[in-house]
This record gives C-alpha cells, sequence and structure tokens, in this order.
C-alpha cells in the first residue's frame, strides 16, 4: 500500500496536481482503501477492470484480494507511472494498463468480472453505463461518486 509520504513524493516527482478537468482526486487513507476493497466483495478468481488507477493506491489494495487488475487511465503521466509502482509493491501480481478515456474503450485484454473505480463527477454516469453495456461479463462492481450521482443513480424512473 502506498503511503502518505510516497504519494506526496511520486506526485511531486510527476508534477502531479490532481485536476479539476480530469476529476481528479487520489484516495490516499489504507483504512479507506481496505473499505473499498471490502465492499467491492471480490473474490480471488475476478479480474477487475479499474477506471482511473491514478497512482496506484487503490490498485495496490485490490492486488491484496486478486492476481490481476486491468487498470484505465487517462493521464500519460500516471500511466507511465503505474507499472514499476506496482512492480515495486506488488511484484508478483498482473497490471495490464490501458491508456484512454474511458469513455471510448471498447477492448480490454481480458473479460473483466467485476469493475472498480473512483469516478470524476462529470462523466461518472457515462463512464458506468458504457461499461456495463460493452463488457457484459461486468458481473458486480463498485464505484466512487459524489453524493449528488448516487442519488442519480438509485432514483425511481422520472
Amino acid at each position: 500500500m502506498l503511503g502518505a509520504n510516497e504519494i506526496r513524493q511520486l506526485a511531486e516527482k510527476l508534477d502531479i496536481r490532481p485536476t479539476k478537468k480530469l476529476g481528479q482526486n487520489f484516495v490516499i487513507d489504507p483504512n479507506t482503501i481496505h473499505r473499498i476493497v471490502a465492499a467491492a466483495d471480490l473474490a480471488s478468481d475476478d479480474l477487475v477492470v479499474e477506471i482511473g488507477p491514478g497512482l496506484g493506491s487503490l490498485t495496490l489494495g485490490i492486488l491484496e484480494v486478486v492476481p490481476r487488475v486491468i487498470a484505465v487511465e487517462i493521464d500519460p503521466r500516471l500511466a507511465e507511472e503505474l507499472p514499476s509502482t506496482i512492480k515495486r509493491h506488488a511484484p508478483d501480481k498482473i497490471l495490464d494498463l490501458v491508456l484512454a478515456d474511458a469513455l471510448k474503450v471498447t477492448e480490454l485484454p481480458g473479460k473483466p468480472t467485476a469493475l472498480v473505480a473512483n469516478l470524476p463527477y462529470n462523466i461518472s454516469v457515462p463512464v458506468l453505463l458504457h461499461f456495463l453495456e460493452t463488457f457484459p461479463t461486468i458481473r458486480k462492481g463498485l464505484v466512487m461518486v459524489q453524493a449528488e450521482v448516487a442519488h442519480r443513480l438509485a432514483a425511481a424512473p422520472n
């Protein structure tokens, strides 16, 4: 798991400051990561697709449960660093990295059975619907969204 100091060092090294444009915010608290992974109810045979892995904190938490993650990242600087972060902290695990806009992904290197994501407000519903439509093998998932989006997703029709 990445600690706060390592996250700060990585962000500084990459000259990264979470941008509102990309809806970036990085989950850094280990307890929060463990709660997210537990709530996702992942099994060791799940193939997880994670949208927006960022610096890899949540990815590493997921890899504590499953052997392989497909990570879809739009930011090239983050995508370039992620494999070395995973290799350093989870050398026996597999990361399939897809550098792409999640709204445009139509193929993945595998058939995901679970979706985990910390989605930005402005694209959360379109990305979620796109992935569920495009990848019918996804049986379960956990997405973090702003409260307003969660209320919309859970609302009755109309």
